[in-house]
């Protein structure tokens, strides 16, 4: 069940990551356009005007993949903090139990190895 909602914001993130990127690629391709049409007399001004401009769009979108990221953060700390509270209440189940684990995880890798 965590699995899921571990890869359900994994999934998420990477959808807004891969948004973000694609616009951010399309505002570089926009100014890359408008500079090959300049004509060579535009003014420095006017450079200027387009940098500016995507420089804007830029900062706009590396803003909200700051948000996407802080709420992906706190969905993750969400989803976590039941685990962190069982922990703390019960620690020694919990060390015995991951004892265990490690226990019987490195049984499986020496008897792959034999």
């Amino acid at each position: 069940m965590a699995e899921d909602a571990t890869e359900r914001m994994v999934s998420k993130g990477m959808a807004g990551a891969d948004t973000i990127k694609l616009q951010t690629a399309q505002a570089l391709e926009e100014a890359a356009r408008k500079l090959r049409n300049a004509d060579m007399s535009s003014s420095a001004d006017d450079v200027k005007n387009i940098l500016y401009g995507v420089q804007d769009q830029v900062d706009h979108f590396k803003e909200e993949l700051g948000t996407k990221y802080h709420e992906i953060e706190a969905e993750y700390q969400h989803q976590v903090e039941p685990v962190e509270n069982m922990i703390c209440e019960h620690p020694i189940p919990a060390v015995l139990v991951a004892v265990g684990f490690g226990f019987l995880l490195g049984m499986l890798i020496s008897r792959t190895r034999d």
